[in-house]
């Protein structure tokens, strides 16, 4: 497999139908052999007839678009603990508009997980989580518009979690009320609203 793979892409290959059709080739030129490698290899799934390799395939029309395509690139070297390469392909995603919340707000949630996972080992990461979990949560509203229904948003209990473990109790707050607004869950029994009664019993004890 990965003889086949570094035969595909060294240096001076012939860029893959499904880039070139989702606008990808002058990002996709600019990846290091090792990138190009890697983007082969996180581009498999197992579809009914077996194992698919996107970038085999010889289209360039897809209804799925430049983002989608990247978050799930993205996400499938998260699951394999592959954060930097990750790292570098949700960010180019949100690059990419395609004029939907949605998209982004699953991008999003990529980026998340990629930083929080990392914050045992990365000096910037709880950071990075942060910034990102304010950007999703500033696009909540348009991507339940689009989405049809309140599903639970993963970037508000991420928030108020790291926030309050930061002794940041007011901002926690805020968060649980803004997740309130609109109306997501946080998956546990008391919810946002029994986040909030336990924040206020440590900002009087």
């Amino acid at each position: 497999m990965f003889d086949k793979i570094t035969n595909l892409f060294q240096s001076g290959a012939d860029v893959p139908d499904l880039i070139v059709g989702l606008g990808l080739e002058e990002w996709y030129l600019n990846l290091s052999d090792e990138q190009r490698q890697k983007l082969y290899e996180y581009s498999t799934f197992f579809g009914t007839g077996g194992e698919i390799n996107l970038l085999d395939q010889g289209v360039q029309e897809t209804s799925q678009s430049a983002k989608e395509y990247l978050k799930g690139v993205g996400g499938t070297a998260a699951s394999e603990k592959d954060y930097a390469f990750a790292e570098t392909v949700l960010l180019e995603a949100l690059e990419r508009d395609d004029g939907s919340a949605t998209s982004t707000h699953f991008a999003y949630n990529e980026l998340i997980d990629v930083y929080y996972k990392q914050r045992d080992d990365r000096d910037d990461a709880i950071e990075k989580c942060i910034e990102y979990c304010k950007k999703d949560i500033e696009i909540a509203e348009e991507f339940v518009a689009e989405f049809g229904e309140v599903p639970r948003i993963p970037a508000f209990k991420r928030l108020a979690i790291i926030y309050e473990r930061q002794d940041r109790y007011e901002e926690t707050v805020a968060v649980c009320d803004q997740a309130l607004d609109i109306g997501t869950p946080d998956g546990t029994k008391g919810g946002f609203e029994g986040r909030k009664e336990r924040l206020h019993k440590k900002m009087n004890d």
